[in-house]
């Protein structure tokens, strides 16, 4: 079968084969934003913590949510760890693993053994008034006293630092380790919806969305197989990306229309990401 006949298969196959993440009624979540970092001078009035690349999610001390509003189904031996009171963060299963993490909890028939690699990664508290420092503390009170009865529910460690050196150092040691980056937060900044000018976000790179659009064939031991995903930026810039596919994704590549997420390092002059690289298909969520 030529690539073109497989493509057409695979968009045909896709589009009739839904994935039924959640209920109904998805209503988009009003969450803190973090603004991107540009050298701003952060001191000891901040905490860092890693940034974690999982599936953020809310719990509103009844259900689990996505961002988008999804309502996720998640076993009852999991959400039994979760306390009474809205709390925020990550669903994570080590580095490397997101897309693990997307397809477990995007299941609309939950899977305990899956399930049961998951970590909620708290990172904050909602509906509370308190500064950060003290919702933080809060947090780590009600781990305290939960115990290991929250065995998959931990706490992310927010530490202080003096200087922007210092946080260069630490974003340096999360990189090697292949970590997304850190979060900065002002100690007495309170939870209000919306970008914040004292939540940041610090990376070594970018990440971006683009549509797929076309593919590329390949060439040398990639013949027959997709080189490139030719795709398309909200802006309408539109460019290749062959780095970081693998063989699997070669021979059975995203959709066209599908949303993709890539990385980059900074852009030409005409505006084109410089050194794009495939990171993962993104499902809505």
């Amino acid at each position: 079968m030529s690539l073109r006949n497989s493509v057409t298969l695979i968009t045909f196959v896709c589009s009739v084969i839904e994935s039924e993440a959640a209920t109904s009624n998805e209503v988009s979540v009003s969450l803190m934003l973090a603004k991107s970092y540009q050298g701003e001078e952060l001191n000891s009035h901040y905490l860092v913590s890693e940034k974690f690349d999982g599936v953020r999610a809310i719990w509103d001390g009844t259900r689990l949510r996505t961002r988008g509003g999804i309502t996720l189904t998640a076993p009852s031996s999991f959400t039994d760890q979760l306390p009474k009171f809205a709390v925020e963060g990550e669903l994570w299963a080590g580095r490397g693993n997101y897309n693990q993490v997307q397809k477990t909890v995007l299941d609309a028939i939950p899977n305990d053994s899956d399930w049961g690699t998951i970590t909620y990664l708290v990172f904050d508290e909602l509906d509370s008034l308190a500064t950060f420092e003290d919702r933080y503390a809060e947090l780590l009170l009600w781990k305290t006293n939960a115990g290991a009865s929250a065995h998959q529910i931990q706490i992310i460690e927010q530490l202080p630092f003096q200087s922007n050196a210092q946080l260069k150092q630490q974003l340096q040691q999360v990189t090697e380790l292949d970590g997304e980056g850190l979060v900065v937060r002002h100690k007495q900044a309170v939870y209000v919806a919306g970008r914040s000018d004292l939540l940041f976000k610090i990376k070594n790179h970018q990440d971006a969305e683009a549509r797929v659009i076309g593919y590329k064939l390949g060439n040398g031991k990639y013949q027959s197989l997709v080189g490139a995903l030719h795709v398309e930026s909200p802006s309408g810039m539109r460019f290749y990306i062959g780095s970081g596919l693998t063989d699997e994704q070669r021979k059975h590549p995203p959709k066209l229309g599908a949303e993709i997420t890539y990385r980059y390092n900074g852009t030409t002059e005409n505006g084109v990401p410089r050194f794009a690289r495939f990171l993962r298909e993104r499902k809505v969520h």
